[in-house]
């Protein structure tokens, strides 16, 4: 289980959560959503891992413009502003209101019965992959 949030974090929850995922003429903002006040800490509850440096993140912007605040993070470190946004936006993604606004049922498995799979035989759609070889972009 993860600590609560102090009031003084959740207000820079809030702010954050209001500037990133404003309101949208037809969508609910992070606020209207439970950002900051439910579904952070379902979020962060998923993501131990996360919470330290969300936290030192909500320190950070404490007492500054928030979306100046963003911008500079953005500039000079976008993977720490790929962190936050992840933590805020999966937050958000964890609100049935946000849920239905997006159309977003949540990631849904699909039945494996074990039979042999033509997009994985040679010939098949995944060829191309294989003849370009393994990349991939470091998290």
């Amino acid at each position: 289980m993860t600590p609560e949030l102090t009031d003084e974090e959740r207000e820079a929850v809030y702010l954050l959560g209001d500037t990133l995922i404003p309101q949208h003429e037809r969508g609910p903002s992070a606020d209207e959503a439970g950002l900051a006040s439910t579904f952070i800490d379902k979020a962060l509850e998923l993501r131990p891992d996360l919470v330290d440096e969300f936290r030192a993140r909500l320190a950070d912007v404490r007492g500054r413009d928030v979306r100046e605040y963003c911008d500079e993070l953005q500039a000079s470190d976008p993977a720490a502003f790929g962190r936050l946004t992840f933590v805020l936006a999966g937050a958000y993604l964890l609100s049935p209101k946000a849920k239905r606004w997006l159309h977003y049922e949540g990631q849904q498995g699909e039945f494996q019965d074990g039979s042999p799979q033509p997009e994985y035989a040679p010939g098949g759609l995944l060829d191309a992959v294989r003849r370009r070889g393994p990349i991939y972009r470091p998290t």
